[in-house]
């Protein structure tokens, strides 16, 4: 039969092909997402992460030009859900040295992954916050509030099918986190206020 052996041929040797990056994708997202958790966890400890950030961003960088020609993968699976959690530590990061977000185009990574790692980023932030209201440094955990906010206002300006990305129940997840830290920042200031 005419083109079936070629055929047979080619389509035996893409299958090959996407199964080792497939591959590839899961143990390099593995190493990622560890990185990225550790990155996170030392930001809350005050510690030293420079040296995790560099290595994450180079394994990223590796990851996505590995991918370049099966592009589907960054999109689903374990590619997107490490491009994620690095964009989650990446921003945390940034916007408690600076104040600032870095984009898609810094991180090297997909709009999908940026987006869904800034939503889970106000989980974070709320984390922080909590940590400076116990503290007692008011000052402080009203202007990690402010960008909790500011980050929010930005995730609820999306209308994106589920089928696109998982948008809606990260914004509903980061208005309830909103709305919580708002009354724990109301709570201690009326506490702080009788104690006066």
């Amino acid at each position: 039969m005419e083109g079936l052996s070629e055929g047979l041929a080619s389509a035996s040797e893409f299958f090959n092909r996407a199964e080792e990056r497939r591959e590839y994708a899961i143990r390099s997202s593995r190493d990622i997402i560890r990185r990225s958790k550790r990155i996170i966890h030392s930001i809350h400890e005050g510690e030293d992460y420079s040296e995790d950030a560099l290595k994450i961003a180079e394994e990223v960088g590796r990851l996505v030009s590995g991918l370049g020609e099966e592009p589907y993968l960054l999109y689903s699976g374990p590619a997107a859900d490490a491009m994620s959690e690095y964009a989650e530590a990446a921003i945390l990061g940034s916007l408690l040295r600076d104040g600032n977000v870095p984009t898609n185009l810094d991180l090297g990574i997909t709009e999908q992954s940026w987006a869904l790692g800034l939503a889970d980023s106000v989980g974070e932030l709320r984390r922080v916050a909590l940590k400076c209201l116990m503290a007692g440094d008011m000052d402080r955990a009203m202007t990690v509030y402010r960008m909790m906010e500011e980050v929010t206002d930005g995730l609820l300006m999306f209308d994106v099918p589920d089928a696109v990305a998982p948008m809606r129940r990260k914004q509903d997840i980061a208005r309830g986190i909103m709305e919580r830290t708002r009354s724990d920042i109301a709570i201690a200031a009326v506490m702080s206020e009788k104690q006066k």
